[in-house]
């Protein structure tokens, strides 16, 4: 199975959702996380468009050790293991963002992002997160602090 990181862009290819979730579904997925806090209606929506849905089986990575960095992941349902040098660092949930720092200092991934349930995640590839960040004015604070949590927490959480 690939691994959503390294799929290719669009169009979807490999394992994604089951059924096509509507933009406004989505962006009523999206409107429930706490890094989105704040956007607006429109602004969701708009993001909406950008993301790709991912539903993974227990033990499927989302994205594996040393792999090159494409997306920053928005967990929407399920749990996630974070592991780095074959050991377990931190378990993380809905609302939880994975491949953020890595992403933004286009680096390969330091850990590896595991299903502990079945998940569905949400996937900004880099281009897609750029444009959000410059179209909706709150979401690069949001996303600062998330990364200066993580940094500051030392808690070993993925990039």
């Amino acid at each position: 199975m690939t691994p959503p990181d390294q799929m290719p862009p669009f169009p979807d290819a490999g394992r994604v959702s089951a059924r096509r979730l509507r933009r406004q579904e989505l962006a009523d997925h999206l409107a429930a996380l706490p890094v989105f806090a704040g956007c607006s209606k429109r602004e969701l929506r708009h993001l909406a468009g950008l993301t790709r849905h991912h539903q993974l089986d227990v033990g499927e990575p989302v994205f594996e050790e040393g792999t090159p960095s494409t997306a920053a992941y928005v967990i929407v349902a399920g749990h996630v293991e974070i592991r780095r040098d074959g050991r377990s660092i931190a378990e993380l949930g809905p609302g939880d963002v994975v491949g953020e720092l890595g992403l933004l200092l286009q680096r390969d991934h330091s850990s590896t992002v595991t299903a502990l349930t079945p998940i569905e995640i949400v996937a900004l590839p880099r281009a897609a997160l750029r444009e959000a960040v410059e179209e909706v004015p709150g979401l690069a604070w949001k996303l600062l602090q998330t990364v200066a949590g993580r940094l500051s927490a030392d808690d070993g959480a993925p990039d």
